[in-house]
């Protein structure tokens, strides 16, 4: 294994271990910047899980999100909660439907994961840019093809 692989998984390793003072310091950050999300830290499944209602246009979204150490690849798993939206490559999202806001390996920044804080934003960029291919069947947004 690599000397990064195994600095990498030692930072995931220490998220797990102090999971619930990770994902409280996440919220806090989260709920200081963005009114709009509501989240609550679930000891079941050890996550930060959270809903909120993104007004965009004269359209309305409803997000729903799941945050945490224990997922595997990343951390992050954010939905738009509409059944109209399928799954297709060229609007980046996961086959669980799950957006796929930056690439897990080349956006990662070295020995950090990406808050969730910085990962919010990208939400509303994520539904315009969807907007822009329904109307234009081009994904406008910066991308790296998989």
């Amino acid at each position: 294994m690599e000397l990064i692989t195994i600095l990498e998984e030692n930072i995931k390793k220490r998220h797990q271990r102090d999971w619930y003072i990770f994902l409280s310091i996440e919220k806090f950050l989260v709920e200081e910047n963005f009114d709009w999300l509501k989240l609550h830290i679930d000891f079941q499944s050890k996550s930060l899980l959270g809903k909120g209602v993104l007004n965009i246009g004269c359209r309305t979204y409803t997000i729903l999100l799941s945050y945490s150490p224990f997922h595997e690849h990343r951390y992050d798993r954010i939905y738009v909660n509409d059944r109209s939206i399928s799954y297709n490559k060229d609007i980046h999202l996961y086959r669980d439907l799950s957006l796929c806001l930056y690439h897990p390996t080349v956006d990662q920044p070295i020995f950090q994961k990406i808050p969730l804080f910085k990962m919010v934003p990208w939400i509303s960029e994520w539904v315009v840019f969807y907007e822009q291919w329904k109307k234009y069947g081009i994904w406008f947004g910066k991308e790296i093809k998989h």
